[in-house]
């Protein structure tokens, strides 16, 4: 029972990986699912704190995923609109077009709410910037924690069977 335990969680583990790139799955929370998985075998030798600690990074990651676009946004000199514009596009792109639609989405939304704001050419252009450095920054991050969280993984089952 403890080996379908385990292979469970790495299961989850390349799930969260997958995640990163398709943002369907959750990726940060399926590969903690991993870990709330191994908690329960009875070779277990992850704490609870452990536990509790790595769900927080979980949904802080998870979270950020979809205010990063919208930061970057800002910061680049988007306008209200253009934040507002670029959260909505990135909302309707990703249920419309899927994983590509995020990022079309983001910057279709930067453009109609720039365009909306009246804004110069440039800050258009930084705007829509912006939102695709945030849309990428987030899957980076989410990639470096999936994969953290994979070694971790993988550490504590080497640690059980060798």
């Amino acid at each position: 029972m403890n080996l379908l335990f385990e292979l469970m969680g790495l299961i989850l583990m390349f799930l969260g990986l997958i995640g990163c790139f398709i943002p369907i799955i959750p990726s940060p929370i399926t590969s903690w699912f991993g870990f709330f998985i191994l908690y329960f075998s009875s070779n277990n030798i992850i704490s609870f704190k452990f536990l509790i600690y790595t769900l927080l990074i979980s949904i802080l990651f998870f979270l950020g995923d979809f205010f990063l676009p919208l930061i970057t946004a800002k910061k680049f000199g988007s306008s209200k609109k253009g934040v507002v514009g670029t959260g909505i596009g990135l909302f309707l792109g990703f249920f419309i077009l899927g994983p590509i639609g995020i990022i079309l989405g983001a910057c279709i939304g930067a453009l109609i709410g720039e365009l909306m704001s009246n804004k110069e050419s440039e800050k258009i252009l930084g705007s829509l910037g912006g939102a695709i450095v945030g849309v990428l920054s987030g899957i980076i991050l989410k990639l470096v924690v999936s994969i953290v969280f994979l070694f971790i993984y993988l550490e504590k089952i080497v640690r059980i069977y060798f």
